[in-house]
């Protein structure tokens, strides 16, 4: 990919311009230049167009087929008492006289006037809605390949070389010159591409407001909880060169010695108290203009503070790492050189560190790591970078004015996010005894694979089976975003079961065992990468009845949608071209989660539960699918 079109004209020549969350608007002219009106919870937050096929709606699923589907799902979850009351609720609710068939035509009427029926409530409960704090719970990480800094002037020129590399490749987004992504013959949605980038989360009571802007032309940079503000785009609508930007690195780190107030770590805390908080800090001083500034950015880079030896005793590099990504590790280290609310954070440090955490709201996974995987390639194949110090442009300090009020809601910012790092217990690890290749060599899907390792290690841990949560995407269809693939099912726990007990069944009857198990999830993540899974569908019927005023209806009441809904193991695969791999935590306080990155000779895994929980244990977890990952591919290679 070529970078062919220049960025925005400078700040200089027309006024930033960002939005809330809105439908593509009409364009109205503001003193002689195009403006656009903020319009909240739309389905686009850029005025970029990135495909050049249209894309399909998201369907809705037949009610009927749903109905199957989701007691089908629930057959390992509940007792045989449990499904025949939950099969005759069920019943109930998609019968002619049931709620649901009203519901549901309500809902083929939202299909019909929308472009997505899904995507505006979606957004609003699941991420601009949820009050717990983002670290942990929502935004994930990425933890790069580590790397080796000889001097301190090889940090300032990798962070330059970073920066210039996302200047670049955001470049090539706005081009519109983007490949479609394809599967098959059907292409892909492009538009999470242009909704990475230049996006800042702001906090609101109730309901957070997504804003962003495709006109950015500066960046901001913590160092050592100092906050400074970089125009990257010089006055010839050019990127600053990179021997320049490195003089500026060093620069703002010579300027930051000094310890600034933690402001960053009020964006820890939970969505409701940042709320209020924000308010408080808006109404100093310059503070209103500061948070502008972060918000118009088109990202974060945070020189972190150097990890300390005894972080890594007990945990391996990766393991630190992904709470280094996350949370900043903790108040002590890096947890305040952050501002959570802004959808890419870059992370260096001196140490050898480079990551990336990614606010959730916008969009999945996927888009992020093509980011980062370019930003890594950019930064390896470039030259030498020389600091040019005789003129460089000089970061401009953005000073936080605080008081009481402030120095309180930080102390029980720092509080809650200390408390909610100390608590994740992360095990990352490189499983080098197979990848992908060898799965595929004994006609297996990896993904169903590794999948079924999961609930097999689940299953051996905690003898019985896991409401497994797996996300499917569905960029296949406009503005869409994923569908949950209910992982467990009858045939997992048959083979979980027999490995348990395994010198009980012969050679062939496990690996037919195995082979049904995979069979039974890849038959359901087509379904859900199909738009025809369970959850999204009964999740909009779910949304109806709220809108309608009604009584939430019996079947969301029931065992079996509590049960099967409260994930307690959460997992999904986001694949890297480079030796990166993506962490998150847990969605339950007794859950585990598993992100993981297959390669072609090797797995990252990156596993997650919280020490409070007497029940899970992350470090057994990550024992066991390793030795569980080799008892599957000796039954399959029989």
């Amino acid at each position: 990919m070529d970078a062919t079109m220049g960025l925005a004209s400078s700040y200089l020549e027309k006024p930033v311009m960002y939005r809330v969350v809105s439908n593509i608007p009409k364009y109205t002219v503001y003193n002689g230049m195009l403006k656009v009106p903020p319009i909240l919870h739309g389905s686009s937050i850029t005025t970029l167009s990135l495909n050049k096929q249209p894309l399909p709606k998201q369907p809705v699923p037949d009610l009927k087929q749903t109905a199957e589907r989701y007691l089908k799902s629930l057959k390992p979850l509940l007792t045989g008492t449990e499904y025949k009351n939950t099969e005759k609720i069920v019943r109930e609710f998609i019968s002619d006289s049931g709620v649901g068939p009203g519901l549901h035509a309500k809902l083929l009427q939202k299909y019909q006037n929308t472009d997505n029926w899904m995507r505006e409530w979606w957004l609003q409960v699941a991420y601009l809605g949820y009050r717990a704090p983002v670290i942990v719970h929502s935004s994930p990480g990425t933890v790069g390949p580590p790397i080796t800094f000889k001097k301190r002037e090889d940090v300032y020129a990798f962070a330059a070389r970073l920066i210039a590399g996302v200047f670049d490749y955001n470049q090539i987004v706005k081009s519109g010159k983007m490949k479609q992504e394809m599967v098959r013959n059907e292409p892909l949605d492009m538009q999470p591409y242009g909704m990475i980038l230049g996006t800042h989360r702001r906090p609101d009571k109730g309901i957070d407001k997504l804003l962003h802007t495709d006109e950015a032309e500066h960046i901001i940079i913590i160092s050592n909880n100092n906050f400074f503000k970089l125009r990257v785009i010089d006055k010839d609508d050019k990127i600053v060169s990179e021997g320049r930007l490195m003089a500026t690195m060093k620069d703002i780190v010579n300027r930051s010695r000094t310890e600034g107030k933690p402001v960053g770590i009020l964006t820890g805390n939970d969505r409701d108290t940042w709320a209020i908080d924000s308010r408080m800090l808006l109404e100093l001083g310059n503070n209103k203009n500061i948070i502008k500034d972060i918000e118009t950015s088109l990202f974060i880079l945070c020189l972190d503070k150097d990890m300390p030896k005894e972080a890594f005793k007990g945990k391996n590099n990766a393991s630190v790492r992904a709470v280094q990504t996350m949370t900043g590790f903790n108040s002590r280290m890096n947890a305040a050189n952050r501002w959570h609310d802004k959808t890419v954070q870059y992370i260096v440090s001196a140490d050898g560190y480079i990551g990336m955490e990614y606010e959730h709201s916008p969009c999945e996974g996927i888009p992020v790591a093509v980011l980062h995987d370019y930003v890594l390639k950019y930064i390896t194949v470039g030259g030498d970078v020389t600091s040019e110090c005789s003129d460089f442009p000089r970061a401009e300090l953005l000073k936080f004015e605080i008081n009481a009020a402030i120095e309180c809601a930080i102390e029980k910012a720092t509080v809650t996010v200390d408390k909610l790092s100390d608590d994740l217990d992360m095990e990352c690890f490189t499983f080098d005894k197979f990848g992908a290749d060898a799965i595929k060599a004994v006609k297996f899907s990896p993904d169903s694979f590794i999948q079924i390792a999961m609930q097999v290690t689940f299953y051996n841990l905690h003898k019985k089976p896991p409401a497994h949560y797996e996300s499917a995407a569905l960029r296949r269809f406009i503005n869409s975003r994923t569908e949950c693939i209910r992982s467990t099912s009858v045939e997992s726990v048959e083979f979980a079961e027999m490995m348990l007990r395994r010198n009980a069944v012969s050679k062939e009857q496990k690996k037919a065992m195995l082979l049904r198990a995979i069979n039974a999830h890849k038959d359901y993540a087509g379904q859900a990468a199909s738009g025809q899974g369970v959850d999204r569908h009964l999740f909009g019927l779910k949304m109806i009845a709220q809108s309608e005023g009604m009584e939430l209806p019996e079947l969301y009441k029931d065992v079996g949608y509590t049960r099967s809904t409260y994930f307690t193991l959460t997992s999904s695969q986001v694949p890297y071209k480079s030796a990166s791999f993506m962490c998150y935590g847990p969605v339950v306080p007794d859950g585990y989660g598993c992100c993981y990155n297959p390669r072609q000779k090797n797995i990252l895994f990156a596993c997650s539960s919280f020490r409070s929980c007497e029940g899970t244990n992350t470090k057994e977890f990550a024992r066991v699918l390793q030795q569980t990952l080799c008892d599957m591919r000796d039954i399959a290679s029989e």
